[in-house]
């Protein structure tokens, strides 16, 4: 079995200088932890430019490697990046160095031609020729199975393309199963027999030719062999131009999805600046009542003083306001009837006063005035004095600010908080902004995106067309070359015609040997991934009605309920876990046994399911490498599930935007 024992990454990506993971020669679990943004998917394509010089967005589109550089170490003067990758395979130990770095003569790169690719492989520490090298590569890890060894936890949705049995991304997907099951080894018996077949075939043709009987028929088998020749030629055309509009659908897709995420950004980033204005703003404002509140604190200290001072105020000038209001009334009083006694008549009651009684009133009127004299002059002083106290103590009178600070400081205390998260949030959206580079021009390269994606989308429809009818005319061709050849067996009598077509019967029976094995061939397999893709996903799901998968002819899994109805439109939390189970199932069944590594498996699971698949883990593979987000599974929870089998953690540390640190896990697996 294959095994990476460790890896080394110099100025690759985030991780600036040189860093090394360890993966140990034991069985088990490797996670290394990181948040978003920190090199995890980075990592796993490590792997894959080791083995095979490449590096893949999450579209599958290739990168250009000038932009994996380290860009600290750029700047530091520093250029290109070099990865190492160290594994076993049975009793051999490799060593594959894989380097991009400047050109002979080169001090400052400005083109990609500044740069070239350096790649050896040491076995027990000796540099191996490179065809050797080469060839050792693509046996240990051949190109066609790494989507089964090295995926994106994220699009592992793109299994469900095997269900669509007509999709060109389903027969992929059915080519590399294939090749990781060994069935190419059949396979390229089948088409070596079958070009001898049609070797056969063309000698009886050749021999027809020289009949004069014959030699009409094979002129017409001639030409018929010549249009189908065309078609096949076209058809090729046809298919590898789709591949590569495929391909480069995903990288326009990926870049629109990249200029979508960047627009998210620019809109979150602004709306977090105006946030925390405004936040600050009413920071600002509970400062500004916190000072004031402050400022007038001392008058509710004494507040109990006040109170009592205060009364005794406010009864002595009551006494006196009481004195002042009676003389007043009472001279009012005294003007009225003296009116009444001078005019002899009271106005109030609109009636005469007699005689007898303007004695007595006027008796009143000597009363009222020494009864009623009003204020002195020091009691009008003194009440003048009282009513200013008063005034100036109700002032002093307020309720203990205690309660109201208290209150106060609460929110001051509550909007620095969402300050300070709102701020980290910001610094982050700021350095995810500055890693995609120049975004000034981001409408104009959106709306040129659209467009290479229209024209894209418009060819694979004609491609996808082209290769249908150019399919149907290579059938109908070939089975009319079949009614000739038929025609031909019918008049074959010389010896040389009988000796081409014993020789044809022969290749073609041994053809036909080797395709009903094939068949019978694919179908066992087919039944031991379905059992043992059941067998994994039943022990995954939190689902007990769901009893079996089912397997198709593109190796597609579809889930059975106990009812035996076939699931439809199942989540992707399920499509998540078909996916895992189909994994698990080709590597247990596959000839070619390696490590699988992983990046972000969990992130669309729910609680139960991640402590299923994270208890599965070990069942996956010999070796299982993962990179997963912190916020994704808990690390205690994988540590308590994972046990024994957790040998190492890892963790990526942020040190700037740009660089990266891997650092052992202290308190987690040994390290």
């Amino acid at each position: 079995m294959l095994r990476f024992t460790s890896l080394t990454v110099e100025d690759f990506g985030p991780f600036k200088g040189s860093q090394t993971i360890d993966f140990t020669n034991e069985n088990g679990v490797i996670i290394t932890w990181g948040n978003n943004g920190r090199g995890k998917t980075k990592l796993l394509n490590a792997f894959r430019y080791a083995l095979y010089g490449k590096f893949q967005n999450r579209r599958g589109a290739n990168v250009e490697l000038t932009k994996l550089s380290n860009i600290e170490s750029h700047e530091d003067g520093r250029y290109g990046f070099k990865v190492v990758l160290r594994m076993t395979d049975g009793a051999n130990n490799y060593e594959l160095t894989r380097q991009y770095k400047l050109r002979a003569g080169v001090t400052k790169p400005v083109r990609n031609d500044d740069y070239e690719q350096h790649v050896y492989l040491k076995r027990e520490g000796a540099i191996l020729p490179a065809a050797e090298a080469d060839h050792i590569l693509r046996l240990i890890m051949p190109e066609q199975v790494s989507r089964f060894f090295l995926f994106d936890g994220e699009l592992l949705q793109e299994y469900e393309d095997l269900i669509m049995e007509d999709s060109d991304e389903g027969v992929a997907i059915k080519g590399s199963i294939e090749n990781i099951l060994g069935i190419p080894v059949l396979t390229n018996g089948a088409v070596a027999t079958g070009m001898a077949h049609e070797d056969c075939l063309r000698a009886m043709t050749r021999v027809a030719k020289s009949n004069q009987q014959t030699e009409q028929i094979g002129a017409m088998i001639e030409a018929f062999e010549a249009q189908l020749q065309k078609h096949v030629d076209e058809f090729e055309r046809m298919k590898n131009e789709l591949t590569d509009e495929l391909v480069k659908r995903a990288q326009l897709t990926g870049e629109a999805e990249q200029n979508e995420h960047v627009r998210t950004l620019l809109t979150n980033m602004n709306g977090l600046e105006q946030a925390i204005e405004e936040k600050k703003a009413r920071r600002d404002g509970i400062m500004s009542q916190i000072v004031v509140t402050t400022k007038n604190a001392w008058k509710g200290l004494v507040g109990s003083r006040v109170t009592s001072v205060l009364d005794g105020v406010k009864a002595r000038a009551q006494e006196l306001e009481d004195k002042e209001k009676a003389q007043q009334i009472a001279s009012g009083f005294v003007k009225d009837m003296k009116k009444a006694v001078s005019e002899k008549h009271c106005h109030l009651c609109e009636q005469d006063i007699e005689e007898g009684l303007l004695a007595k009133i006027e008796e009143r009127i000597k009363k009222a005035k020494s009864s009623y004299g009003g204020l002195s002059a020091e009691e009008a002083a003194e009440l003048k004095e009282l009513q200013g106290r008063r005034s100036v103590l109700e002032g002093m009178q307020l309720p203990s600010v205690k309660e109201r600070l208290e209150v106060l400081e609460q929110q001051l205390t509550a909007v620095r908080v969402e300050i300070g998260n709102s701020e980290r949030e910001l610094k982050s959206v700021r350095e995810e902004l500055e890693r995609h580079g120049d975004i000034k021009d981001l409408s104009a390269v959106a709306a040129e995106n659209l467009r290479q994606l229209t024209i894209c989308l418009t060819k694979i429809g004609n491609l996808e067309e082209g290769k249908k009818k150019e399919s149907d005319q290579i059938t109908s061709i070939r089975t009319a070359i079949a009614g000739q050849y038929a025609k031909l067996e019918k008049l074959a009598t010389d010896s040389d015609m009988l000796l081409a077509k014993k020789k044809a019967d022969l290749c073609g029976q041994i053809t036909s040997i080797f395709e009903e094995g094939i068949s019978k061939y694919r179908d066992e397999l087919k039944a031991k991934v379905e059992k043992d893709a059941t067998d994994l996903f039943v022990r995954i799901t939190n689902d007990p009605d769901y009893v079996k998968l089912l397997i198709n002819e593109n190796y597609g899994l579809e889930i059975v309920h106990s009812t035996g109805v076939v699931v439809p439109l199942r989540s992707s939390g399920n499509e998540h876990m078909v996916a895992l189970a189909l994994i698990g199932a080709l590597h247990k069944n596959a000839p070619l046994h390696g490590p699988v590594i992983m990046d972000s498996p969990f992130g669309r699971l729910d609680p139960v399911h991640k402590h299923n698949i994270t208890e599965a883990l070990p069942v996956l593979s010999d070796q299982v490498i993962l990179f997963a987000y912190t916020s994704e599974i808990d690390e205690q929870f994988a540590r308590d599930t994972l046990g024994p089998a957790l040998k190492k953690e890892y963790r990526l540390t942020r040190v700037t935007s740009f660089n990266t640190r891997i650092e052992p896990e202290t308190g987690g697996a040994s390290a």
